[in-house]
């Protein structure tokens, strides 16, 4: 694991190999599956995701203006599946406060020092880390690019709707007939696309 980190950091000049190397290995078996240990094991390597490669920066952009589009001013967001913390530096700008989960300590530890004015901590949204005020609910919920490495993608969907006002979910589509049939039948959500030529990806909001 020292090996990752030392030869793929965010800045070495072998990381794209290796990177590509490492997914290939890690992601095995982690669709549908809860596997929290695999998804540990996979944040042996920064920035395992590239998420700082232009077609996931110009998805970041475009949830924001989605979520700008929709609610406008947002006091309170709680994002499930933070990982290293890249599009909590973007989902902080439109709010007050904003609280990430991750299953990932290696993810946690590292979103703590990319967004220090946000709260992170190790924990899923049925078990928050932490214990809100009575009644206090989230103004928005978001799980981006996160559900279908879920088994119980309907019970996720139910913890956001206790924990938020607003709820939103996106999800890249090929995943779609993973996650979409969860969605389809959800009271009043709205549902659309964002685009990154050649790559796709479908949103879905709705306010529980």
């Amino acid at each position: 694991m020292k090996f990752l980190e030392q030869f793929a950091s965010e800045t070495s000049p072998s990381r794209v190999l290796l990177a590509k190397l490492w997914r290939r290995y890690a992601l095995r078996k982690l669709s549908a599956s809860d596997n929290h240990e695999g998804l540990q094991r996979l944040y042996a390597l920064p920035d395992p995701w590239d998420m700082r490669s232009e077609r996931e920066q110009a998805r970041f952009v475009q949830t924001n203006a989605l979520i700008e589009e929709l609610m406008g001013p947002v006091g309170s967001v709680l994002e499930i599946g933070c990982g290293e913390g890249h599009q909590s530096k973007h989902l902080a700008l439109l709010c007050d406060r904003l609280d990430g989960i991750d299953v990932s300590e290696r993810a946690v530890l590292r979103a703590r020092s990319r967004a220090p004015r946000c709260r992170f901590g190790v924990g899923e949204v049925s078990t928050l880390p932490w214990t809100l005020p009575d009644g206090e609910r989230y103004d928005l919920v978001v799980a981006c690019e996160v559900l279908y490495y879920m088994n119980d993608i309907e019970a996720t969907l139910r913890a956001m709707s206790r924990q938020g006002r607003a709820c939103l979910v996106t999800f890249f589509c090929p995943s779609a007939r993973l996650v979409a049939p969860h969605l389809v039948n959800m009271p009043g959500v709205q549902r659309g696309w964002l685009f990154h030529d050649p790559y796709a990806w479908l949103w879905a909001y709705w306010r529980p």
